[in-house]
């Protein structure tokens, strides 16, 4: 069952068994996910002040938890500064350029089958925070151009040969 259709009474119940600020936590960021994955893609949230009225939460809880529906995709910020929610695939306005620039990168060979994608300088150069750069990458990896793995550089965003890609999607087919 996905987080916005459990009851608060199991979410709650869920939270008794970590540390109490985690718990808190993590009950504020299930509650604000339930209720802002309610919510047709597109629509404007209510402001910092009427959402954490309505869900009984402080206003720090409410921006830490909506940061982080943030990091995952779930809602984006304007550039105006309202916040609106996604839809499902929809892509986070601010992840475009870094997104375009790893394909284009991959296609010119600057990226190569085998390298680990530099994220630091590629959140950098596209005004990131690197914490955002899973969700920026996600196309590129939903498309099976770059995965997520241990690899010589460690844990990192690896460029997959397409050789690979191809016999992964022939595996899923089968």
């Amino acid at each position: 069952m996905p987080p916005e259709t459990l009851p608060i009474e199991f979410l709650r119940a869920a939270a008794e068994h970590q540390a109490p600020e985690a718990q808190l936590h993590a009950l504020h960021l299930a509650m604000v996910r339930a209720h802002v994955t309610a919510l047709p893609a597109g629509t404007k949230l209510p402001t910092l002040a009427d959402l954490s009225a309505v869900l009984g939460i402080t206003e720090t809880s409410l921006t830490s938890a909506l940061r982080r529906l943030d990091l995952e995709g779930e809602i984006a910020y304007s550039y105006r500064g309202h916040r609106y929610r996604l839809g499902p695939g929809e892509q986070h306005p601010f992840d475009v350029a870094l997104d375009r620039a790893v394909r284009d990168g991959i296609r010119e060979g600057k990226h190569r089958p085998g390298d680990a994608l530099p994220t630091g300088i590629l959140a950098q150069r596209h005004g990131l925070d690197v914490e955002a750069v899973p969700r920026a990458l996600h196309g590129v990896i939903r498309d099976g151009l770059v995965t997520d793995r241990d690899g010589p550089a460690g844990r990192a965003f690896y460029v997959r040969d397409p050789q690979e890609a191809v016999l992964d999607q022939v595996r899923t087919t089968l």
